[in-house]
């Protein structure tokens, strides 16, 4: 009896044996587990993807991505990806975003966030591997920029931060001197046109005249209308240093920095008349008040008297011509054409631009009747 219990006991023993090995077989698996592109052969007890991650002390995160799903059953042999989320804090054109990504280089991210433009300009370089912490930089995208300078318009497009950038790029030196707008740190926007001014200041000197001035006096015995120079002025002189700003060519302002008178100026005398004419006055009263010469007088005495008798209110009757100087039609002399010295004005600027002067158009009278 004794015997034989122990055999059964055996028995029993040997059969829980290859039951539970039986058991421990079946759990056993054996699958490729990639991390990140890193591949390893791992061993784990379990059934599912998710015994597989835990077994190697995986823990992943909201942004983290598993392929197949947790739950998915897996035989030996079975491939699983775990791609770790990355977080990008990307300024753009002053403007930050931040975007999650499982790429583990920035170039392959580039393209996941619409950065692939190779023209973008990066404050890192586009191979810099990306690790868990992430990165941070700084992207400007390419823009359309305009420059005038030097009386020429250039257009490009252009990935530089700011107008110094963009003048460096094209290969446009700016002296101190030169105004650039909008200014050389400025950002650069879309579309902007940045306008370059070439700036020269020199120092010249020249040798001016200085204008003299006019003076007037009224004299109440002289006619209305006459001015007589009592005495001649003359201009002055004077060297004068300058100091000349030139934009683009172009004199924009000038400063005197120096300035020596040579010659003073003198002022010019001029006596006016402030006496009104007379109609009832004489002949020569009425010369004299329209400003005719005196050299002239004998020549216009004659062909008024042609004209008119020197009766200020004549009228021809058959063609309408009227005043002294029988003005034709008589609207020439207005309203007041009754009036000695303004028909003796009107005559003296007919006769000088018609025939040259009061002796020509006497010669033409006496030559033709008429004149």
């Amino acid at each position: 009896m004794k015997k034989s219990t122990a055999l059964v006991a055996a028995g029993i023993t040997a059969a829980t044996s290859i039951g539970l090995g039986g058991a421990a077989s079946a759990f056993d698996k054996s699958v490729l587990l990639t991390v990140d592109g890193q591949s390893t052969q791992v061993n784990f007890w379990g059934t599912t993807v998710a015994d597989a991650v835990k077994s190697q002390n995986i823990e992943l995160g909201d942004h983290d991505e598993l392929y197949p799903s947790s739950n998915t059953q897996v035989s030996d042999g079975d491939t699983i990806e775990v791609r770790y989320a990355r977080q990008l804090k990307i300024t753009i054109d002053g403007v930050e975003s931040r975007t999650w990504t499982t790429a583990t280089t920035l170039d392959e991210a580039l393209k996941e966030v619409g950065l692939h433009d190779i023209d973008a300009r990066l404050s890192v370089d586009r191979s810099t591997p990306l690790g868990r912490e992430g990165l941070t930089f700084d992207a400007t995208l390419p823009k359309g920029v305009r420059v005038t300078v030097d009386g020429q318009n250039l257009t490009s497009t252009s990935s530089a931060k700011t107008v110094a950038n963009v003048l460096a790029e094209s290969g446009i030196t700016v002296n101190p001197s030169d105004r650039v707008t909008p200014a050389l740190d400025s950002e650069v926007t879309n579309g902007v046109t940045i306008t370059v001014q070439r700036v020269s200041v020199v120092e010249q000197t020249v040798d001016e005249v200085i204008p003299h001035e006019v003076k007037k006096t009224e004299d109440a015995n002289l006619t209305k209308g006459i001015e007589k120079v009592t005495a001649s002025g003359t201009d002055g002189a004077r060297t004068v240093t300058w100091q000349i700003t030139y934009v683009d060519g172009v004199e924009e302002s000038r400063t005197a920095l120096a300035e020596n008178v040579t010659a003073q100026p003198v002022t010019e005398e001029v006596t006016v008349g402030i006496k009104e004419p007379s109609a009832s006055g004489s002949k020569k009263d009425w010369m004299e008040a329209a400003g005719i010469a005196q050299s002239d007088w004998d020549a216009v005495d004659k062909l008024i008297t042609r004209e008119s008798t020197w009766n200020p209110n004549a009228v021809n009757a058959s063609s309408g011509a009227c005043g002294l100087v029988q003005a034709l039609p008589c609207s020439k002399l207005g309203p007041n054409w009754n009036d000695p010295i303004v028909a003796l004005k009107w005559g003296d600027n007919y006769v000088k631009t018609v025939y040259g002067g009061w002796q020509q158009a006497l010669a033409h009278s006496n030559a033709t009747g008429w004149y």
